[in-house]
C-alpha cells in the first residue's frame, strides 16, 4: 500500500548511481592523464599488453552474453553499451602499448586514457539522461505522444482526448492517463476495450487508466 508501483524505480535510481559513478571516474581519468602528459612515467610494455588482449577478450565474451538480454532493461542496456566501450578502450590500450614497445612514444599513454574516458564519459551522459527523463516522469522517447493521441482520435466514438500523461515506470513498462470524450457514455465499456487494444498493439502501452467523459453537446440537450 506504501509504494503502488512496488520497487520497480530501483532500477532507474541505480541507473542513475551508475551513471554519477561514471562522470566521477571520467573526472579521475582526466586528472591522472593530465599529470601524465606533463610527466610520461615508465610504461612496463609486457604487462600493459596482456592485461589489455585478457580484457578484450572479457568484454568480448561480456558483450557476446549481454547482447542477447540488452532490451529488458535499462541497466542491462547499459551494462552492454559500457562493455563494448571498454572493448574499444582495450584496443586503444594494445595500440598504445605497442606505440610505447616500438616506437618508445610514452605520450601514447595518456592519449589512451583520454580515449577510455570520451567513451566512458558518452555512455555515462546517455546513462543519466535516460535515467533522469524516466525520474521526471518523461514521456518515453520511443512513443511519440501526439502520435498516441491522434491514434486515439481516430477510434469510433472518440471526439477528443485532452489532460494526456505518458510516462515510463521501469524498462519495458510504460503508462499512460487522460480524459476521453466519447459520443455517448453508454458505449463506454466498447470504446475503453478499443483504445486500451489499439495502444497495447500498436506502441506497446499496456498500463492505462482513462476517464471517459460525455460531450458537452451531451449536457446541452
Amino acid at each position: 500500500p506504501g509504494k503502488t508501483y512496488g520497487y520497480y524505480r530501483t532500477e532507474i535510481l541505480a541507473a542513475f548511481v551508475n551513471g554519477v559513478a561514471l562522470c566521477l571516474l571520467v573526472m579521475w581519468i582526466g586528472v591522472r592523464a593530465a599529470l601524465r602528459f606533463q610527466h610520461p612515467p615508465e610504461i612496463l610494455t609486457g604487462p600493459m599488453l596482456v592485461a589489455a588482449s585478457l580484457g578484450l577478450l572479457a568484454n568480448l565474451v561480456s558483450g557476446g552474453i549481454l547482447f542477447r538480454v540488452r532490451r529488458q532493461s535499462l541497466n542491462v542496456r547499459s551494462a552492454w553499451v559500457h562493455v563494448l566501450s571498454d572493448a574499444l578502450g582495450s584496443c586503444s590500450v594494445i595500440v598504445a602499448g605497442l606505440l610505447i614497445r616500438f616506437k618508445g612514444w610514452r605520450l601514447a599513454d595518456p592519449m589512451a586514457s583520454l580515449f577510455i574516458g570520451v567513451l566512458i564519459a558518452l555512455n555515462a551522459w546517455l546513462l543519466v539522461k535516460r535515467a533522469v527523463n524516466i525520474l521526471l516522469e518523461g514521456a518515453p522517447s520511443h512513443l511519440n505522444t501526439l502520435q498516441l493521441v491522434e491514434a486515439m482520435r481516430a477510434i469510433d466514438g472518440v471526439l477528443e482526448v485532452h489532460d494526456v500523461h505518458l510516462w515510463t515506470i521501469t524498462t519495458g513498462l510504460e503508462a499512460m492517463s487522460g480524459h476521453v470524450i466519447v459520443d455517448r457514455l453508454s458505449r463506454s465499456p466498447d470504446i475503453l476495450a478499443a483504445v486500451n487494444r489499439m495502444l497495447q498493439e500498436r506502441f506497446g502501452v499496456t498500463h492505462t487508466t482513462f476517464q471517459l467523459e460525455p460531450s458537452p453537446m451531451a449536457h446541452s440537450t
